[in-house]
């Protein structure tokens, strides 16, 4: 898969945990676990409008480039596909998933996430490519331990 690829499928990644975000959102009745979740949606989006920049850019032939707002999101020094093909967050998990579940589920989607992108950064040839797929690396690594600190405190560690 080329990187260009890889960034057509993460606007569609980031597209889907905005989605399950939102859903989880709904679920929960905890208002601190609300208030987390919309917060993850939120970063889903401006993630989305980071990388559709950078999509639109490689399309225009402008190459890969700095995207400023990425500057406040540390890198992830590092030596698939999160949500499988036509399936959403709300067709894997269960009809009236618990808190728990969409921790769960998050877990598993943030560290996918993290890993397609550590996998690109890994390929990429160009240093503002590379920087990029860390960033998001970051972000979402950010996002995986803000979920596991909140199921840690809600259900202790994970089963």
């Amino acid at each position: 898969m080329s990187l260009v690829d890889v960034l057509a499928e993460a606007l569609k990644l980031e597209q889907d945990g905005r989605e399950f975000y939102q859903m989880a959102a709904g679920q929960v009745a905890d208002e601190a676990g609300k208030a987390m979740f919309e917060q993850l949606a939120a970063d889903e989006v401006d993630h989305y409008n980071y990388i559709k920049r950078q999509y639109e850019a490689l399309q225009a032939g402008r190459g890969w480039s700095t995207i400023p707002e990425m500057q406040l999101v540390d890198s992830i020094e590092a030596v698939s596909l999160v949500f499988p093909s036509g399936e959403r967050a709300m067709d894997v998990l269960p009809a009236s998933p618990t808190e728990e579940d969409a921790l769960l589920f998050g877990l598993t989607i943030e560290d996918k996430s993290v890993k397609l992108y550590h996998t690109s950064a890994n390929q990429a040839q160009d240093p503002e490519a590379r920087k990029l797929f860390l960033q998001l690396v970051g972000a979402e690594r950010r996002h995986f331990e803000i979920l596991m600190q909140r199921y840690e405190s809600r259900f202790g560690y994970p089963r």
